[in-house]
């Protein structure tokens, strides 16, 4: 792993980074690329947000972008929500996705219940 570039954003309260994975392609997947990262910028892994990961033609490396903020709360206040969500498993997806469902259930059961009826 080489780090290519590092900036540093004062204002935000982050570290942003480019990254080379050589020979990485096809081998390494978000999670353990992240934790490359913290491990190489001795920061904790729940500080550090990938925003992407890519791979060229007829090579093996990935260049990657992550930004590694100040503080948790600094990350959980500036980063993208969707950028979480790519880390989850499968299950996890399906089981927040349950939850989101049942919860508007309730909300739509609770509206109809509270809606006067019209008289005719």
């Amino acid at each position: 792993m080489e780090i290519v570039s590092r900036k540093d954003s004062k204002l935000l309260g982050r570290t942003e980074l480019q990254v080379v994975f050589a020979d990485k392609a096809g081998a390494l997947n978000r999670k353990d690329a992240i934790k490359e990262v913290a491990r190489a910028v001795n920061a904790d892994e729940k500080k550090v947000t990938l925003i992407d990961l890519q791979g060229g033609s007829g090579t093996r490396k990935l260049v990657g972008r992550f930004h590694v903020y100040d503080s948790e709360q600094g990350k959980k206040d500036m980063s993208e929500g969707h950028l979480a969500v790519r880390l989850l498993t499968k299950e996890e997806k399906d089981a927040i996705k349950a939850e989101k469902k049942k919860a508007d259930a309730a909300e739509a059961a609770a509206k109809a219940a509270a809606a006067p009826k019209k008289k005719k």
